[in-house]
């Protein structure tokens, strides 16, 4: 398993060894994380470091824990056991509003009836900012995501793109020190998702935040990550830079889910 400092432990109780580079500073810790649904169980002891401004992507097929994973990390499902911690604060416990993370559902999660602008300065409403930090804050965003002169649109009048990136808007509205994204590609068309890709990207490092997202999308995966945790059954089996995991699979089941991405790996190299 993982020590905060993100140094790698052998861990003989595990069946299926994790890696991840060592001496990183954490930005997120997961640690010993399991999480049942009655006979079900959807989280088995994770372990995850999260380096400070990474963009971290979780991979696996449907089924295998990711989303969940997000939910427990938001506070919106509470582990059976285990520890999370973001530096040197623990916040297993902290309830969703206690924990200062932006989060992006996979349907998004915009509200139909409000427009751009508004759907961006809800959370800051609701937070009780005044109309002028709401104003400021909200044109500063759209500036950033660069929706300037859409603000009055509502969501069904914008492309997949463009809601997405209402949508990241709103969750940095807060300043969160974390941002989660569920499948943040799914409902993007393949001829727009390589630009979207790389806004993404963009966005992420211009404003630096460490950023966790999931997707079953190896492709998606491999283009968009700074590093892969790849999960199974509710564990994670691998993580590292993309181009480790391809060079060096810890395992079979590795191998085979990274496989779609060998022939397109080839053609870069």
């Amino acid at each position: 398993m993982l020590g905060r400092n993100g140094n790698f432990i052998h861990n003989i109780s595990t069946p299926i060894q994790v890696y991840c580079e060592e001496e990183i500073l954490t930005s997120l810790y997961i640690q010993n994380i399991s999480k049942s649904f009655g006979k079900i169980k959807a989280l088995d002891k994770v372990e995850l470091a999260v380096e400070q401004g990474d963009l971290m992507v979780i991979m696996g097929p449907s089924g295998c824990g990711k989303t969940t994973l997000l939910l427990v990390i938001l506070g919106a499902l509470r582990p059976d056991e285990g520890q999370i911690w973001m530096g040197d604060r623990e916040i297993t416990n902290l309830k969703v509003e206690e924990r200062n993370i932006g989060y992006v559902p996979q349907d998004l999660g915009l509200f139909p009836h409000l427009s751009v602008y508004e759907n961006i300065a809800f959370g800051l409403k609701i937070r009780g900012y005044s109309k002028i930090e709401i104003d400021s804050k909200a044109r500063n965003l759209l500036r950033i995501v660069n929706l300037e002169g859409l603000e009055a649109r509502k969501p069904k009048e914008l492309s997949g793109g463009q809601r997405q990136r209402v949508a990241l808007a709103r969750a940095l509205a807060i300043n969160p020190s974390l941002l989660l994204l569920d499948e943040p590609l799914s409902n993007i068309d393949e001829a727009t998702k390589a630009d979207v890709i790389g806004k993404l990207k963009g966005l992420q490092r211009e404003i630096g935040i460490t950023t966790i997202c999931v997707t079953h999308n190896p492709e998606d995966a491999f283009k968009l990550g700074d590093h892969i945790a790849i999960m199974y059954l509710g564990k994670i089996i691998q993580c590292g830079k993309p181009e480790e995991i391809l060079k060096e699979p810890k395992n079979d089941v590795v191998k085979r889910l990274v496989a779609p991405m060998y022939a397109l790996w080839n053609k870069l190299e």
